[in-house]
């Protein structure tokens, strides 16, 4: 007979089929429940003392924070770097240029040409290497990778397009577009 190495898994779900969601809060070296409710979701769970439960963690992103990130391309747009684009076709631009949340692919050269409308030089069989910018959608992206992919696009506005003003100047002005934006 071979022993368990890890304790069964029972499935834990609601009449939809899918797992409830339980807020929780994070303390020294533990998560408790995040409100009553959240603690009345568990207790209709039936769990058993020491019971282990395997639980997949999302964390929310901030409520605002695509908001905040569309602030930033629209102040790109307004100061005429990206003025022929909206504000998310900018912020996508910006990550293609900046690498920041962005999968890298390879993409052959005639493909790239005829896509962009441009002529291919060289070899149209070659593998262009190009950044493909990942999905801003609160599903797609944590909290913390959206605040540091906030930051990272930030920084990278500041090194290559206004070099004399710094990364967190413009975080606050964005965040300033962002309070005036409906």
């Amino acid at each position: 007979m071979s022993e368990i190495t890890h304790p069964p898994v029972v499935k834990l779900s609601d009449q939809s089929g899918s797992a409830p969601a339980v807020g929780l809060r994070v303390i020294k070296g533990a998560l408790v429940p995040a409100s009553e409710n959240d603690q009345r979701q568990l207790r209709t769970l039936d769990l058993a003392l020491n019971q282990t439960v395997f639980a997949t963690i999302d964390f929310a992103q901030k409520p605002g924070s695509l908001k905040r990130i569309h602030a930033l391309g629209q102040l790109l747009v307004d100061q005429g770097i990206f003025s022929h684009l909206d504000s998310h076709q900018a912020i996508k631009v910006l990550q293609s240029m900046s690498g920041a949340g962005c999968e890298v692919v390879s993409v052959q050269a005639g493909t790239l040409a005829d896509l962009t409308g441009q002529p291919c030089i060289g070899n149209p069989e070659r593998l262009v290497t190009v950044f493909q910018p990942w999905s801003l959608s609160p599903s797609s992206l944590t909290g913390p990778q959206f605040e540091r992919l906030f930051s990272q696009l930030c920084r990278y506005v500041a090194l290559e397009i206004w070099p004399d003003i710094e990364p967190e100047e413009i975080e606050r002005w964005a965040d300033l577009i962002h309070r005036d934006c409906p």
